[in-house]
């Protein structure tokens, strides 16, 4: 799927909606909110680009083990855990590239990411599952 397709896809989603939605209860609004969620779905298709060299890409890191470690902490499992691991690189990405591309402060970009991302994960999986 390119770049593209994923983004308008995710735009037009329930999904989406939603992330539109908790963005604008933050007081972020419509516009900044379409291209903050056009950024982060571009993210992700980076993300799952990488994903081709292996397991976690290239981006296995403190974040991705942190969420793993506490997933099994916490008794989630294995596999949620790993789950969790990914979505924690994923969020890192997604700041990462609103920090740079959207020209906002990577704390607000981390702000921004947490609230997306779980959203955007939500529809990666139905998507790739």
């Amino acid at each position: 799927m390119d770049v593209q397709q994923l983004v308008a896809e995710f735009l037009a989603s329930d999904h989406g909606s939603q992330a539109a939605q908790a963005l604008a209860d933050q007081g972020v609004n419509p516009d900044d909110a379409q291209q903050m969620l056009s950024q982060a779905a571009q993210a992700a298709h980076g993300h799952l680009e990488e994903q081709s060299s292996g397991l976690l890409g290239n981006r296995a890191d403190g974040s991705f083990l942190a969420a793993l470690a506490s997933g099994l902490v916490h008794g989630e499992g294995l596999v949620q855990s790993l789950e969790d691991g990914g979505a924690g690189v994923l969020n890192d990405r997604v700041a990462e590239s609103l920090a740079e591309k959207m020209d906002v402060s990577p704390d607000t970009a981390a702000t921004i990411a947490a609230t997306v991302t779980p959203y955007l994960t939500s529809f990666l999986k139905e998507k790739l599952t």
